[in-house]
């Protein structure tokens, strides 16, 4: 590799007990690589990404371009475009700006036969009692249909209450390294997470009663989820579902 070209990221996803298609089983091998300048006082990225799951069909590629301007003591704006080559006529784009507390978030779709905004989502702290207070308002337009999101962090505990899933998380930071959130909706569902921060990575498990119990953990180069019904474990439509991804190094 020539210097000044970034080396492609190189992963290797492993699914055991999950739905597999394609020639390589629960094997998915993705390659990613980007590269990033700065060109005028504007921030330019581009990248690409490859994903194998049949060494019958050409793999699965997307490309992605990004240009972001910042502006003192304001904020700044950024807008990123997404290709699927295999529907190249298509641009999803996600527009985004952020400045005086408040972030926008627009996404939509341009082509030669679309040109749409599916998504506004709008986001704004506001300092009080102590904390922040967090609102977002969200209209899915595709949908038709508006959402809200209320937060609350103060003292190392936040409290976020969704409309659209009706549900209410409180997360509490017992230590500096260790974080309990359980969740509750309206239809009487529970969850129960707690993270431990790791000197190389993080652990997360997450107890859903009746369900079952998952445990994701991640250290940069390893991203490990494994997830075990509580019952039924040895059937093989509910058995344990293990996903695993390593980064390598070329």
């Amino acid at each position: 590799v020539e210097a000044g070209i970034p080396k492609p990221e190189v992963l290797i996803g492993i699914n055991v007990g999950a739905d597999q298609t394609g020639t390589l089983g629960g094997i998915e091998p993705k390659v990613r690589w980007s590269t990033s300048a700065e060109v005028a006082g504007i921030d330019v990225a581009g990248g690409i990404e490859l994903t194998v799951s049949d060494v019958d069909v050409p793999p699965a590629t997307s490309l992605w371009a990004k240009l972001k301007k910042s502006f003192a003591k304001v904020g700044d704006i950024s807008i990123r475009g997404d290709v699927d080559t295999s529907v190249p006529d298509i641009v999803d784009l996600d527009v985004r700006a952020n400045g005086f507390g408040t972030s926008v978030q627009l996404l939509g779709q341009v082509g030669s036969k679309t040109n749409s905004v599916s998504y506004i989502q709008v986001t704004k702290d506001i300092s009080t009692i102590g904390g922040v207070l967090t609102v977002t308002p969200k209209y899915n337009v595709d949908a038709g249909q508006g959402d809200l999101s209320l937060g609350y962090a103060m003292d190392g505990t936040s409290i976020k209450v969704d409309a659209q899933k009706k549900q209410l998380t409180l997360a509490h930071a017992f230590t500096n390294k260790d974080t309990i959130s359980p969740t509750v909706n309206l239809a009487g569902d529970v969850s129960l997470s707690y993270s431990r921060s790791l000197d190389q990575g993080k652990l997360t498990t997450t107890y859903t009663p009746n369900d079952s119990v998952k445990l994701q953990w991640s250290d940069g180069v390893y991203e490990t989820t494994i997830k075990a019904p509580l019952d039924g474990y040895y059937k093989t439509n509910r058995g344990i579902k293990v996903n695993m991804r390593r980064t390598v190094e070329i």
